[in-house]
C-alpha cells in the first residue's frame, strides 16, 4: 500500500474504511488545540477553532471530519474552494484530490496556504490511488486518506491513511492501535490485489494505461455535438462525468446500459452520468460506447429507436425465494 503513494511503510496505516481513517486523523490534527480534561472538570478548546471541508469530498470523509470537529466544539464550513487567505483560527482543511464528477483538484496551492496560516491539509485520494500517480512527497499533505475498492482492486471496508513524519513518530502507532484488528481474508484479499498490480502488471505500466485510455475517451465523448463535459480537459481523472443534452441523467444511464456493456453511474443532484476507465478496458470496448452515447445525442428519449431487449426465462434449477 506504501508504493502505491511512495510512502515509507512505517507512516501508512490501514483502516475500516475512509470514514474511521479520517476520523482518527482528524482527532490527531485538532487534538493539539484541545485542552485534556481535568478531574472534576471538561477538556475544551484552547483557541477558538474552524475546520473547512471542501465541496466534492467524499461523504463518509466529510460527514467524519464534520462530526469530530463538531464533537471538539469547532466550527465548520463547507466552501466550493479553499480561499487563498486563511485566518489563523483554521486548523484543518479537508479537500477531495479527485471530486465525484471526475475533477482533479491539485493540493499543492491549498498546501501552500494551510502552512501560511499555521493549519494541516488532509486530503481524500479515493477517487485517485491505483488511477493516477501519487506522491506524498510532492503534494504537500499532512494527511491522505482512501478507500481501496476502486482502482485498486482491494475488498470494501478497507481504506488506507498515510501521516507526514511532521506530525510525529508516535502518530502513525497510536492509529494502528485504534483501528485494528482486522479480518485476515480482508488483508489477504487486499494484499493479493495490490500485490498482483505493482508486482505482475506493474503499477506504472497501469496508470499510464488508465490516463491514456480516460484521456482517449474524453476526446471522444467531447466531440460529440451535444454531450457536455463536467471536467476540464487538462484537469480530469479516470472518472467521467457527462450531460447528453435532451436527456436526464437517468433516463441515459438506463439506455446505456440496454446497449453496451457499460456500468454507469448517476449524480442525481448534478443530473449527470458517471462511468469509470480502467487499464483493464479495452479501446474497442470505449469505442462502442462512444458510438451508442453518440446515437442518444443525435435523438431525444422519444426519437430514440428502441432496440429488442434480452429476456430471462426461467431454468428447471430456479427456485422462487
Amino acid at each position: 500500500m506504501a508504493a502505491t503513494i511512495k510512502a515509507p511503510f512505517e507512516q501508512v496505516v490501514l483502516s475500516h474504511g475512509a470514514a474511521e481513517a479520517a476520523r482518527c486523523i482528524t482527532l490527531e490534527l485538532l487534538g493539539a488545540r484541545v485542552a485534556p480534561s481535568q478531574p472534576g472538570t471538561r477538556g475544551g478548546l484552547t483557541t477558538p477553532m474552524r475546520v473547512v471541508t471542501v465541496e466534492g469530498l467524499s461523504e463518509p470523509v466529510a460527514r467524519a471530519v464534520g462530526s469530530v470537529a463538531r464533537a471538539l466544539g469547532a466550527e465548520v464550513d463547507h466552501l466550493p474552494v479553499v480561499p487563498q487567505i486563511l485566518g489563523s483560527d483554521v486548523a484543518l482543511v479537508a479537500m477531495p484530490h479527485v471530486d465525484p464528477l471526475g475533477r482533479l483538484h491539485d493540493p499543492g496551492p491549498v498546501a501552500l496556504t494551510t502552512q501560511r496560516a499555521g493549519a494541516r491539509l488532509l486530503v481524500d485520494i479515493s477517487l485517485s490511488v491505483g488511477a493516477l500517480p501519487l506522491d506524498v512527497a510532492e503534494m504537500g499533505a499532512d494527511a491522505l486518506v482512501g478507500d481501496v475498492q476502486r482502482w485498486l482492486l482491494g475488498p470494501e471496508g478497507l481504506a488506507l491513511a498515510w501521516l507526514s513524519p511532521a506530525l510525529g513518530d508516535d502518530v502513525p502507532a497510536r492509529m494502528r492501535a485504534t483501528t485494528g484488528p482486522f479480518a485476515r481474508g480482508s488483508l489477504l484479499a487486499l494484499a493479493r490485489s495490490v500485490g498482483w498490480l505493482l508486482m505482475y502488471v506493474e503499477l506504472p505500466w497501469v496508470v499510464a494505461r488508465t490516463g491514456r485510455l480516460a484521456r482517449r475517451l474524453y476526446g471522444s465523448l467531447a466531440g460529440i455535438h451535444g454531450v457536455e463535459l463536467v471536467a476540464e480537459r487538462a484537469a480530469h481523472a479516470g472518472l467521467l462525468a457527462f450531460r447528453i443534452i435532451g436527456w436526464d441523467a437517468e433516463q441515459a444511464a438506463e439506455e446505456l446500459s440496454r446497449s453496451a456493456f457499460v456500468i454507469a453511474d448517476v449524480e442525481s443532484e448534478a443530473d449527470v452520468v458517471r462511468v469509470s476507465v480502467g487499464a483493464w478496458n479495452r479501446e474497442d470496448e470505449l469505442d462502442r460506447f462512444v458510438e451508442r452515447v453518440a446515437e442518444l445525442a443525435a435523438h431525444t428519449p422519444a426519437s430514440l429507436p428502441r432496440r429488442p431487449s434480452l429476456t430471462i426465462l426461467r431454468g428447471p434449477l430456479d427456485h422462487d425465494r
